[in-house]
């Protein structure tokens, strides 16, 4: 085994490395040799785990700040791990007595919803100008058309999706209500993390999303896709790699899926926002700021208003969420549909990120994940239908590239954790800077579908608006991503999640 070039970072074994800091945190950074580390991202990482330093600064200045003994008890870090805003993505947290906000940052329930279909890809590659067409149209020119009453956005933001499907009655077929009761998603319900529920006492914030009391109105969020890595993408099945648990959920080579990604818009950020500044006011005011910036919010009778507040906005935001990816996804069938015809789908999984989690047996503990999905093995998914396989694990590659469906495995070193992506090997900056020639392959190989039509003859005459929206898929280009093989390949060797399915892209619609 090579010596990894940051000496903060020993490598135990092929696949782990662990991540040496003063604090002696239990941190452990899993990527095999051919994953790209970047020191700037392991930085950030030492600094987030001097919050233990915080941790015990705020208990020796009051004994009674902490209801239950607090403590940072491990850190996971997934192969895509990169520099984030604080925190790196990728890094999985899990604390005693007290909860890191910041720790899921601002982007709640960010997850992927992944669904397969009857349909064969080359009907579809047959049909791809129509349905550029059709995706700009209801994803960017007006045709979400989601109305709703102030009543089932309330049921969507305090009960997810069991509440919003259940206050639609079967005569409201407007809009994208149609295609509700078309494609039955109540039915897939099982099939999302939680039920797609994270139930909340109470709505946080959101009079305005709520609307008036009386009619159904429209919003300019629910059914948007979003900006940065966020995508809807219709996929084929390039190849079969577990026969069975590929059979079990209805995976089949050369078949047409639908992949989303996509989060809480700024529902989740207004959440994200509010509790920086509740975690700064609890700080004590006799303590200097800690010198990463990172609050905590502790549990406890003191502060246990401030607590479920946090967790009823959370709720609403992941709640939204999930509701946002069935909207984006039910568009993209609706699209299949009008030019495809007929066909069969059904939900294979919607995974969460970015969420904190209650310990069922020990609600002192809490687990954080920023850019990492859920891997639970086959005994937690017990009651589920995925009771014999292991969770699914949706890994987005970058756009262009493949993407996998894996199994997960449980691995308690990973924190029962996966990656969520490939990860970027430059910033957004940084991709815009140079490979202007793998830049221009990569357009003409490859179907982008954005808010410009790139082919229309008045568009390509403004050059200031074609430069632009080049730029935002300049930044999202293969090249500022790492390669998606050893991100696969680490956490199936780590024995976090095995692989299932490649899927490859056919066209992907970027915000």
């Amino acid at each position: 085994m090579s010596k990894p070039k940051d000496p903060r970072l020993v490598r135990i074994d092929p696949t782990r490395l662990k991540v040496s800091n003063p604090q002696g945190v239990d941190a452990t950074l899993f990527a095999n040799e051919q994953v790209p580390v970047e020191s700037a991202a392991v930085d950030e990482l030492v600094g987030v785990v001097a919050l233990r330093e915080t941790v015990e600064r705020l208990a020796e200045n009051d004994p009674h700040f902490f209801e239950s003994p607090p403590e940072l008890t491990k850190v996971a870090v997934t192969p895509d791990f990169h520099k984030g805003a604080g925190i790196p993505i990728g890094t999985v947290m899990a604390t005693r007595g007290f909860v890191v906000p910041q720790a899921i940052g601002n982007d709640i329930n960010c997850g992927m919803r992944l669904h397969v279909t009857s349909l064969q890809a080359d009907r579809v590659m047959a049909k791809l100008d129509d349905l550029e067409s059709r995706a700009r149209r209801v994803y960017f020119e007006g045709g979400r058309n989601i109305p709703m009453t102030r009543l089932q956005r309330e049921a969507m933001l305090r009960e997810g999706l069991s509440g919003l499907l259940s206050s639609v009655p079967k005569a409201q077929t407007e809009g994208a209500w149609a295609a509700v009761h078309q494609f039955s998603p109540e039915r897939d319900l099982e099939k999302v993390h939680a039920r797609g529920t994270f139930p909340a006492g109470r709505v946080f914030g959101q009079d305005d999303f709520l609307g008036p009391a009386s009619g159904a109105t429209r919003d300019g969020q629910i059914g948007s896709i979003g900006g940065g890595n966020h995508f809807v993408e219709l996929q084929r099945v390039a190849r079969i790699i577990d026969g069975p648990t590929a059979h079990a959920w209805g995976l089949r080579e050369g078949q047409v899926t639908v992949m989303v990604h996509s989060g809480s818009l700024s529902i989740g950020h207004r959440c994200g926002s509010h509790f920086r500044d509740v975690m700064r006011e609890i700080y004590p005011s006799n303590l200097r700021h800690p010198d990463n910036g990172i609050f905590l919010l502790p549990q406890g009778e003191r502060h246990r208003a401030a607590l479920d507040l946090f967790w009823d906005a959370m709720s609403n935001a992941a709640n939204f969420a999930f509701a946002n990816r069935l909207f984006l996804a039910l568009a993209a069938l609706k699209a299949l549909a009008e030019s495809c015809g007929d066909f069969d789908t059904s939900l294979l999984y919607d995974a969460p990120h970015n969420l904190v989690w209650r310990d069922e047996a020990d609600e002192a503990t809490f687990l954080h994940r920023k850019g990492a999905c859920p891997a639970r093995g086959f005994e937690a998914m017990e009651g589920t239908p995925f009771a014999y396989y292991g969770e699914p694990v949706l890994v987005p590659g970058s756009m262009g590239a493949s993407s996998f469906v894996l199994a997960g495995r449980g691995n308690p070193d990973a924190l029962w954790s996966a990656s969520h992506g490939a990860g970027r090997a430059l910033s957004r900056g940084d991709a815009l800077r140079g490979n202007d020639e793998a830049f221009r392959a990569f357009l003409k190989a490859f179907r982008v579908v954005t808010p410009v039509d790139l082919r229309r003859a008045d568009i390509k005459m403004r050059r200031d608006i074609v430069e632009k929206k080049l730029e935002d898929i300049k930044k999202e280009a293969p090249f500022a991503y790492k390669g998606i093989g050893p991100i696969v390949n680490t956490l199936t060797e780590a024995g976090i999640a095995r692989p299932v399915a490649e899927l490859t892209p056919l066209m992907t619609v970027k915000g």
